[in-house]
């Protein structure tokens, strides 16, 4: 009983490393420091695009509720959590690229944290 428990904790675990792995780890795997860069290029290219998407949604969603409410509340507060987030994931990848000093790999890390962060928002905002 106690080695099926430890196994599929093993097993559970390693899903959860691979649902957490950030775009950093998905690209390190194309190759070299350029085919690394080229792939993060790409996954930030795909990610604003979902973004963009994600917060076109989001906000006919809060137009069609303040219509039904009659209130002017939802499609501003949105306007005001974009603003936010989008300066919420400047300042928190400068923080990331600071860490590496600098050193090789930073403006790697720094779009890769631009990246994940941008993924996690587009779940966000999805109903």
């Amino acid at each position: 009983m106690n080695i099926f428990v430890a196994t599929l904790a093993a097993v559970l675990l390693g899903f959860a490393a691979n649902a957490m792995a950030g775009a950093l780890d998905e690209c390190q795997t194309a190759g070299d420091h350029a085919a690394v860069s080229l792939c993060l290029l790409q996954s930030d290219r795909d990610a604003q695009a979902m973004l963009r998407n994600a917060e076109a949604a989001a906000g006919t969603r809060a137009r069609e509720i303040d219509a039904a409410t009659g209130r002017p509340v939802a499609n501003a507060a949105l306007a005001k959590s974009l603003r936010a987030f989008t300066e919420y994931r400047t300042v928190q990848c400068d923080y990331v690229k600071a860490l590496y000093g600098s050193g090789n790999g930073a403006d790697q890390a720094a779009l890769a944290c631009r990246i994940d962060l941008t993924r996690r928002r587009v779940r966000e905002l999805q109903p």
